[in-house]
């Protein structure tokens, strides 16, 4: 007879209990979500060593999410489209994605603006037009309301309508002002002031963006690479794939956007390193472009040769072209009762122009380029220059001290851009000039 002891040794004791299927779902779930937040907060920390932070990634994503694929800015933006008089302008667009300040559009000018810049004198308005590379066009949009309260002030504006008339862009450079003026006028606009706010693309453009690819410094800014576009099929085409890549970034990123991925380190990381592979085939893409550009070079695509000996030779030709634009100007508008204003421009770069603290420095000052090199060299040749034009009886005005006295931020970054509190202070003194010398 077997015992009940020896019974219990035969049986097989069992190696651990099994969790019932509730708790073993909780548990892998845990283990899930524990695996996540360590990826999570892996791709969180390595990002700033490798890409930069999680919130300078957040901006730079909705940049890309934001951006118009056919004039990114950049390389081969020059600002936009060729125009037959005034050598480029701004694409017009029907949409409602190329506004600036929620106000102004691309009109069908290829200007940002309200409306037309066609207007016509009247007793009880005061016309002003605005001209100039991209400072004078981000004041035009920001502060044209300072100087017309500045204005209204005096006894001679007093009770008026004042219509503005913005004709600045980017890269805008002479002889395109006094081109502009010309145009406007044989399409029968009509003007009381004329504001010319320069400087700083005639000093700096030419040396970088004509003189290194044979194009005459006389032409607008990238005008080979603007003529190659329209004179080459195979430029076209290489402006399209361009064109087709960054409309997949800007698709991408704004995938990437939605909720909750644009919460997720991991989904910032992975958009970052897309949008970086994308970067470089648009790189090899454009540097293709260039290398076309220099090659297949036109007679329409450079001008008249020029040959320079020298960096000093240069400033000293575009001093001159500057210096003869502004004459021209001055006698067009005093044959048209129109009062002409040429505004010295402020940069950052200019000995002694304003106090820069190190945050500023840190934003919007970099000595080693070579703006800053072409203002130390040509800025003091314009003022004084500006002094003899004054001496002519032109309304010329040295804007360059204008921030001597304010400490605080004022540039934006290391070409010549200001915060809006920049254009209120432009505004002001623009007025004020305009007041004092009627």
């Amino acid at each position: 007879m077997t015992s009940v002891t020896g019974l219990a040794s035969n049986r097989t004791p069992p190696s651990g209990r099994r969790l019932p299927r509730s708790r073993r779902l909780l548990f892998n779930g845990l283990m899930l979500v524990g695996v996540w937040l360590f990826i999570e907060a892996t791709a969180f920390l390595i990002m700033p060593y490798n890409l930069g932070s999680m919130s300078r990634l957040s901006e730079q994503r909705k940049a890309a999410a934001n951006q118009d694929p056919y004039n990114p800015g950049g390389q081969f933006t020059a600002p936009g489209v060729l125009h037959p008089y005034v050598g480029a302008v701004m694409q017009p667009r029907n949409d409602n994605e190329r506004r600036f300040n929620g106000k102004f559009r691309v009109t069908e000018f290829g200007f940002v603006d309200e409306g037309s810049p066609i207007h016509k004198r009247s007793p009880d308005q005061v016309i002003i037009g605005i001209m100039g590379g991209s400072v004078a066009r981000q004041l035009s949009l920001n502060a044209t309301d300072v100087i017309a309260a500045e204005l209204s002030s005096s006894p001679e504006f007093m009770g008026k309508k004042f219509q503005f008339v913005r004709l600045a862009s980017n890269g805008y450079k002479q002889p395109q002002q006094l081109m502009i003026i010309n145009y406007m006028i044989a399409l029968g606009a009509e003007f009381d002031i004329l504001i010319n706010l320069d400087g700083f693309n005639e000093a700096t453009l030419p040396e970088v963006d004509n003189v290194p690819f044979g194009v005459n410094i006389t032409f607008p800014r990238d005008w080979g690479k603007l003529i190659a576009g329209t004179a080459s099929p195979e430029f076209v085409k290489m402006a399209g794939v361009v064109a087709h890549l960054r409309q997949l970034q800007r698709d991408d990123a704004r995938r990437f956007s939605r909720s909750p991925w644009q919460y997720l380190p991991t989904a910032t990381l992975t958009w970052a390193i897309r949008h970086q592979w994308s970067n470089q085939a648009i790189s090899l893409q454009l540097t293709e472009m260039t290398k076309f550009t220099e090659t297949e070079r036109t007679y329409c695509g450079s001008g008249p040769p020029e040959t320079f000996s020298s960096t000093e030779e240069i400033y000293d030709h575009c001093l001159g072209i500057w210096s003869r634009c502004s004459v021209a100007l001055h006698q067009l508008c005093q044959a048209r009762g129109i009062r002409y204003y040429h505004f010295l421009q402020p940069n950052q770069y200019l000995p002694g122009s304003k106090p820069i603290s190190p945050e500023e420095a840190a934003a919007a000052v970099d000595e080693s380029i070579q703006s800053c090199r072409a203002v130390r060299a040509c800025f003091p040749r314009m003022q004084a220059e500006g002094a003899r034009l004054a001496g002519q009886g032109i309304r010329f005005t040295d804007l360059t001290q204008v921030f001597a006295d304010h400490p605080e931020p004022i540039y934006v970054d290391t070409c010549c851009h200001v915060a809006e509190t920049g254009d209120v202070l432009m505004a002001r003194a623009i007025a004020a000039r305009i007041r004092s010398n009627p």
